[in-house]
């Protein structure tokens, strides 16, 4: 599923790739270009929030109208979001949409081979699973205490030796056919020290391969083809020559970690979440229109950690494109704000209320349903009173009120078999009292 999402994000990047022949300034020129697409919709979501900010305190009169009266308050306001035409959840979207495109860019970063290149996915998928593979045989020799250059050099077929190692119990190459381990043999007898260079965690990740052959592996074989470039097809081998991965001489491969220049990366990433959290914070609260809302509020402020654990827990390329989006997003808060101003959000929501709609909102249709439904569930006396009420028959004052009370019964013995307390339903006031109206005016009472 994320690599149809990504896909179009993917050719995007591309273009900026193009223009620019360096992955780091095209991810920046991409990120730039999602924000201004998401502009317009920031925009409204800014508009949306002045609206609801000007409504607190009504809201706040009505939760003072009607108290503990949790149905009443929940209604009242819908119906003053209708009035207003304002959808309370209209700001949900741009508040996931930065989600969804991570996700989205992960898939692009972890695979730039599949969207940035023009190789067949047959010639990447042979790649990956040379890496694998070649990883796979270098930490078994590994574990054996030996290397193959000692192998070799003890007069022992490199091939004889691993098809040993597949015979032993859990072996990792138990899944390795013997022609498979015959190839990966002169592999290593070709190139020199390739086992060493596999086992070396600065060159090879082992978080690389903790997932296996999958398209992570394509950050491997970008640097491994630098460095190897015979394990590959030529075509691979050309493009990873050709591709600068990097941004400012980093290279966007490499995860962070603390004993590495690298882990300036999730600590910026983490200062530029908290900047813009609290930036964002202060503009709403001087607009009156901070949240009162707990959750949202520690959302808010554990996205700074969560941008350090992004981050820190994934390739460079990732952090980088965090920091992008953080300092992007910031600029883009005060520059709504700047322009924004209490005289401007006025004439707009001014000339937005007195526009007419020619067809309700999806909102609105939505709202109605919901008061059709309810209106429908009504129970059997209360639609008994309703009916009594509105057809041609005359009652008294004490039959209303007998109509009425049986109303009452019927809504208590609901609650009670909801509950499951016994009721005893012995008023037929309702039937005597339209009974009587009948029989006083001459009318025939129908037996249903």
């Amino acid at each position: 599923m994320w690599e149809l999402i990504a896909w179009p994000f993917g050719k995007l990047l591309w273009l900026c790739y193009e223009i620019f022949k360096n992955y780091g300034w095209a991810l920046f020129v991409f990120t730039l270009l999602i924000k201004l697409l998401m502009l317009p919709s920031s925009y409204k979501t800014q508009i949306s929030t002045a609206k609801m900010s000007r409504l607190n305190p009504k809201i706040e009169a009505i939760k003072k109208k009607y108290g503990d009266n949790k149905e009443k308050i929940n209604e009242a306001t819908m119906e003053l979001y209708n009035r207003e035409n304002i959808n309370p959840m209209g700001s949900c979207l741009p508040m996931f949409l930065p989600f969804i495109i991570l996700f989205a860019i992960v898939e692009v970063v972890y695979a730039p081979l599949t969207y940035l290149g023009d190789v067949s996915k047959d010639k990447l998928k042979e790649a990956q699973s040379t890496v694998y593979d070649t990883y796979v045989v270098s930490a078994a020799v590994k574990n054996h205490e030996t290397s193959v250059n000692d192998i070799v050099n003890s007069q022992t077929s490199l091939y004889d030796t691993l098809v040993s190692y597949k015979a032993e119990e859990k072996s990792t190459l138990a899944n390795y056919s013997d022609e498979r381990l015959k190839t990966l043999a002169d592999v290593f007898t070709e190139n020199k020290d390739l086992d060493i260079y596999f086992n070396d965690p600065a060159k090879v990740s082992p978080k690389l391969v903790a997932a296996g052959a999958s398209s992570r592996l394509q950050l491997l074989v970008l640097s491994v083809a630098k460095d190897y470039p015979g394990l590959f097809d030529s075509e691979v081998a050309a493009l990873c020559s050709d591709f600068d991965y990097t941004f400012l001489g980093i290279y966007l491969g490499k995860y962070p970690s603390w004993n590495s220049i690298l882990i300036l990366i999730p600590i910026i990433s983490l200062v530029s979440q908290l900047a813009l959290t609290v930036v964002s914070q202060w503009y709403q609260k001087k607009s009156g229109s901070t949240s009162t809302n707990k959750t949202m509020n520690i959302m808010l402020y554990t996205m700074p950690l969560i941008s350090f654990w992004i981050a820190f827990s994934y390739p460079a390329g990732i952090g980088i494109y965090w920091i992008f989006s953080s300092v992007l997003s910031l600029v883009q808060v005060i520059g709504l704000n700047m322009y924004l101003t209490p005289a401007r959000i006025d004439k707009i929501v001014s000339k937005e209320t007195k526009k007419a709609r020619k067809k309700p909102s999806l909102y609105q249709m939505a709202l109605e349903q919901q008061k059709a439904q309810l209106a429908g569930q009504k129970s059997v006396g209360e639609k008994a009173l309703d009916e009594a009420l509105t057809e041609d028959i005359k009652l008294s004052r004490s039959e209303k009120k007998e109509a009425e009370r049986y109303a009452l019964n019927e809504a208590r013995r609901r609650s009670d078999v909801k509950y499951g307390a016994e009721f005893e339903d012995d008023n037929e006031a309702l039937v005597n009292a339209r009974k009587r109206s009948a029989e006083r005016y001459g009318d025939r009472l129908s037996e249903d």
